[in-house]
């Protein structure tokens, strides 16, 4: 089972998260350790001196001065004070660090018995402490928020976090945006260009490295093409050349009538047929499919239109053809595709040839299916490789073995695959597999 992501985007996310969060509760704990427990401690000594003054204070007036300073401190400061009544509900307020803190201090100055209270009834217990302050004959309770001695770090803590977390993210997601854009074209392009695609120039953009990487391929492309154009060239200068010495040829022959035996004749006009076949072949794998726009196409229609060309031309086809959705083909290159299949049934099997189509979850299927004896499956991927051939698995060996390689070019131009299967019953299937969105 993978942990990590495959995209780089969210590999880079979580590293940056996971570094993010680490450093944030290394800084929290130094933050607590070197500045906020130090301040605690400094507020706290402090304000316990102020409780003294406090106590001293109240000592040394009368009652309706205490009346005055008491309602004066509770103005200023947000203190109560009041006179022990030894009626109040109060219970030990909780040993947490801060109050241990306190507590300390207090019983320093006020006595060992000097203790800090919650009262029970209050809607938020323990937000309001009490401590028991002595002044002179008189003992006096000094309530006060429990924020004079503990403020709790913790919002601001989480409120630092999230924004660090948040700016972090965006900055990932920006920075990893222009990174990946680029190799996201790239990946395009050279999927298109592995179909059998012209796809344009990259644009150039990005880090060095990434800049690098395109203007390479860009190159690579360019050296492709034109290598294709040269060897397209090539093939079709040798073809066109070919074409009027055999015409010649084949007239020369056909002017042999009485001469030679006719067996004789006959098979140097077949041998002239294969020849012409062979260049055909050659003009065909020459063409570049992909300048072919993308039309609406009825695959089911585009078979049967092959098959009655396949039939008046002697070979015996029978359609199996099902109602399938419009796809987005090249209809010549299409063309070129069922006609190179049928023809290599015909010339290597012979008999009936059966021409299916199909609808499958979000594909089509064209097959062709003959009687032949088949091809072994060790060679069967070979065999999509132009000038491949294998005599020993069909009977007869004219060809120039670029029937099967053209008609996979132009499934893998689509999109789709070209499958050489055993057919049921023996024979071989040629099953082309188109992407469907409907």
């Amino acid at each position: 089972m993978k942990l990590l992501p495959g995209s780089l985007l969210w590999r880079t996310l979580i590293v940056m998260v996971a570094a993010l969060v680490l450093s944030q509760v290394a800084a929290v704990y130094l933050l607590h350790q070197l500045v906020t427990q130090p301040r605690m401690r400094t507020g706290i000594g402090q304000f316990v001196s102020h409780l003294k003054t406090v106590s001293a204070a109240l000592q040394t007036m009368s009652e309706s001065q205490q009346g005055e300073f008491i309602a004066r401190i509770a103005e200023k400061e947000g203190i109560r004070i009041q006179l022990t009544r030894n009626t109040e509900r109060l219970r030990p307020a909780a040993d947490v660090p801060a109050v241990r803190f306190f507590r300390d201090h207090v019983r320093e100055v006020f006595g060992p018995e000097a203790e800090v209270y919650v009262r029970a009834s209050e809607g938020r217990p323990g937000q309001v402490l009490w401590v028991r302050l002595p002044a002179g004959a008189h003992e006096f309770w000094v309530a006060f928020p429990r924020g004079r001695i503990d403020r709790d770090p913790a919002t601001a803590f989480i409120a630092w976090g999230a924004v660090g977390l948040v700016i972090a993210i965006l900055a990932t997601f920006f920075i990893m945006w222009r990174l990946t854009r680029p190799l996201h074209e790239l990946a395009r392009a050279a999927e298109d260009l592995g179909k059998g695609g012209d796809p344009a120039p990259v644009e150039v953009r990005g880090p060095t490295e990434v800049r690098a990487l395109t203007h390479a391929f860009n190159q690579m492309k360019d050296d492709l093409r034109r290598g294709e154009r040269d060897r397209a060239t090539f093939l079709a200068g040798i073809s066109h050349d070919l074409r009027t010495p055999l015409s010649r040829l084949r007239l020369d022959v056909e002017m042999l009538d009485g001469k030679v035996e006719p067996e004789v004749q006959r098979g140097m006009v077949a041998d002239l047929g294969d020849m012409n076949a062979i260049i055909d072949q050659f003009i065909d794998f020459t063409r570049a499919e992909s300048s072919e726009p993308l039309v609406p196409v009825n695959l089911s229609e585009l078979g049967r239109a092959c098959a009655e060309r396949a039939a008046r031309s002697g070979a015996t086809v029978r359609c199996e053809l099902a109602e399938v959705p419009l796809l987005m083909l090249r209809p010549l290159a299409m063309q070129r595709l069922v006609d190179n299949l049928l023809g290599n049934a015909e010339k290597h099997a012979g008999g009936e040839i059966l021409l299916r189509t199909g609808v499958a979850p979000g594909e089509v299927v064209l097959s062709v299916l003959d009687r032949g004896p088949g091809i072994p499956e060790a060679m069967r991927e070979r065999l999509k490789e132009p000038f491949t051939k294998l005599d020993e698995s069909r009977t007869g060996s004219s060809g120039a073995g670029l029937g099967l390689a053209i008609a996979n070019r132009i499934a893998t131009l689509h999109g789709g695959r070209l499958d050489l299967r055993t057919r049921e019953g023996g024979g071989l299937e040629a099953c082309v597999t188109l992407p469907s969105t409907a």
